[in-house]
């Protein structure tokens, strides 16, 4: 990676933007693509909106890729519409970029809420214990 961040290590905490908490929460975001390549101490994490602990999520899959290698499936289970949105989000985010820099792939189930502790996600409303997608 030429610069943008290198290779880093992710402790405990996955954090997010708040507009991303109800897409996690509702299983419509299920995974985060995050400049530059990223190594996991833990595959349980808290991910965090806002300052606070909003869920406990299991990391199913991390994949490394170059940024030229994205595809919109990738955006789709990170929550976009296609590639376009998601390029606008990562450039909103980490200014310009490469189509050769790496980019690292999470893909995580959230296993319980944090922000109404001890409830269980497959009690919620509408999700009939199902899974639900950045």
């Amino acid at each position: 990676m030429d610069g943008k961040g290198g290779v880093r290590g992710l402790g405990r905490r996955l954090k997010f933007k708040k507009r991303y908490l109800q897409m996690i929460l509702e299983g419509r975001k299920r995974s985060t693509i995050r400049l530059g390549r990223l190594v996991l101490r833990d595959r349980l994490l808290t991910i965090v909106g806002d300052g606070k602990p909003i869920a406990l999520a299991r990391v199913d899959e991390v994949t490394y890729k170059k940024v030229r290698e994205l595809t919109d499936e990738d955006a789709r289970v990170d929550g976009f519409r296609g590639l376009i949105d998601l390029f606008r989000e990562l450039r909103r985010i980490y200014g310009d970029f490469s189509l050769e820099d790496d980019v690292t792939i999470i893909r995580f189930t959230v296993l319980r809420r944090l922000d109404n502790e001890g409830q269980d996600l497959a009690r919620l409303p509408g999700r009939g214990g199902s899974r639900g997608s950045h």
